[in-house]
């Protein structure tokens, strides 16, 4: 192992029923099972829930870092994800695509572009999406955030 090489690592344990709980070392617990239409309850975060929303974090903080060695300056930034099931020819399923729409807010007009390029350059950086042989889509919406009004 280089000094590039890294490891992450994670359990997961089984609760009851077809429910377990994702443990680290000095992160927050998290429950996990299947979806309701694999014969899972609602409300408990899914491998599936967990798959896209590992690719819209890889986005956001990559998105996050090249706009920061850029010095653009941001209003806030958010990035709604959909993951698409596909069964193929063999009958199994996988995610045949992931949609990420990043709503990126500018402090001006004048950045837009440049904005642009730079998510661009996060989806081109992503670790994640570069792993996955499912189709990862990027349609970033980009605004300049409204000038305040001035009282009169």
């Amino acid at each position: 192992m280089t000094d590039d090489d890294h490891t992450y690592r994670m359990e997961i344990g089984w609760l009851a029923d077809r429910e377990g709980v994702a443990r680290e070392e000095g992160l927050p617990a998290l429950r996990v099972g299947p979806p309701p239409e694999f014969g899972g309850r609602p409300g408990v975060w899914t491998p599936e829930h967990l798959l896209v929303g590992a690719v819209a974090s890889c986005f956001l903080t990559t998105f996050l870092a090249v706009a920061e060695l850029s010095g653009l300056p941001l209003v806030t930034v958010e990035v709604p994800a959909e993951g698409s099931l596909v069964r193929g020819e063999d009958r199994k399923y996988r995610f045949g695509r992931i949609t990420l729409r990043p709503r990126i807010r500018l402090a001006g007009e004048e950045d837009r572009e440049r904005a642009r390029r730079l998510a661009e350059k996060a989806e081109a950086a992503c670790l994640v999406s570069r792993s996955l042989s499912s189709e990862v889509v990027v349609e970033p919406e980009i605004e300049a955030a409204a000038a305040e009004a001035v009282p009169a």
